[in-house]
């Protein structure tokens, strides 16, 4: 068969021609001469950017740095971030006018060429040398009242972090006044009434228990005592530690059986935490039986929590918060020309 036609036959029947070897081969050189070419730039490129990760990562994580030292900025804003001395028991209040400053500077903020400076009301008090172990101290002079204490690291000519407290000196005792009961006073036995005033933000104790003190500085308190002479004491903390003690004695006497209403509050609960829900039940009754349609009024403290109408069986609810100081606090509800108390113990 001749050559043409044999072509001609092959490609009618689907028989492709076979791809000279010597093609293949020259294929393969092409590619392995531009892989030898690109291989160095293309590792040297995977190479650059594991180093970039690897100095991000060790960037971000400290711990990943060996043990080079930590440098901290030598100024600026971001230079306050951790490095703020710290000082030890610093109180709000105090009645002592000398005050022992005493604290240290974090270990990583202190390098060399870093001085302390202790500023009490405006006056340097102290300027000088970072300690190597980072504590300092102070002996301050309080003035009466308000106290500004700043202290503050140093470099020679930026502010790396300050600390600022304020400590106010009080040695004024606070006022107490009984408003209730007089000196020499008679009183009814089953149910003594003490009230009074001292200076907001004080604590008080009658005859040894802590009552609670509203904001304006009023207190109350209702006492059990048997027949005779009772001695009351009141005493009165500050915020800084100074007392007031009124001392009074009255009489105390059971009084004379009368038939008239009476008025007696169950709790739910006697205990409670400060903030826990709280029902009082009131029920006022006279000689003739249940006191319907009356109006109760419960009193928490010297705090007035609100009142209701008493029910069929004279009965009436009355829900309130415990209060958030902690103690024995007198519950009163009155009406109907009665009166009644229960004691709510607050405690955490």
């Amino acid at each position: 068969m001749e050559r043409a036609r044999y072509r001609a036959a092959a490609r009618a029947a689907g028989v492709r021609r076979r791809r000279p070897r010597w093609l293949d081969a020259a294929l393969v050189l092409a590619v392995a001469v531009a892989l030898i070419v690109a291989l160095p730039r293309l590792a040297a490129g995977v190479g650059g950017g594991f180093e970039q990760l690897a100095a991000a990562l060790q960037t971000s994580n400290p711990l990943g740095q060996g043990k080079g030292a930590i440098e901290l900025p030598s100024g600026g804003a971001g230079a306050t971030v951790g490095a703020a001395p710290v000082v030890d028991g610093v109180p709000q209040f105090t009645r002592e006018p000398q005050f022992q400053l005493a604290g240290r500077i974090p270990s990583y903020a202190i390098q060399e060429g870093r001085t302390l400076q202790i500023i009490l009301n405006g006056a340097v008090i102290t300027r000088g040398p970072v300690d190597p172990s980072g504590a300092f101290k102070a002996a301050l002079e309080l003035k009466e009242g308000a106290n500004a204490i700043s202290v503050t690291l140093l470099t020679e000519q930026d502010v790396v972090a300050t600390s600022s407290y304020t400590i106010t000196l009080d040695r004024t005792p606070p006022k107490v006044t009984v408003l209730l009961p007089q000196p020499g006073a008679i009183v009814e036995a089953h149910n003594v009434v003490v009230q009074g005033t001292t200076e907001p933000g004080s604590t008080v104790s009658v005859n040894g228990h802590t009552v609670v003190v509203s904001p304006e500085g009023a207190f109350a308190d209702f006492l059990t005592a048997s027949v005779g002479p009772l001695p009351i004491t009141v005493v009165s903390a500050d915020r800084a530690g100074n007392e007031t003690t009124e001392k009074l004695t009255v009489v105390a006497q059971q009084s004379a059986q009368v038939v008239g209403p009476t008025l007696a509050v169950a709790l739910d609960r006697t205990t409670a935490r400060p903030g826990q829900q709280v029902v009082a039940t009131v029920s006022l009754r006279d000689a003739s039986g249940a006191r319907v349609g009356t109006l109760v009024t419960l009193s928490v403290g010297v705090v007035n929590i609100g009142s209701a109408v008493t029910d069929f069986s004279g009965s009436a609810r009355i829900g309130f918060a415990a209060p958030t100081t902690e103690g024995d606090i007198g519950v009163v509800v009155l009406g109907g020309g009665a009166s009644g108390r229960a004691t709510l113990t607050v405690a955490r």
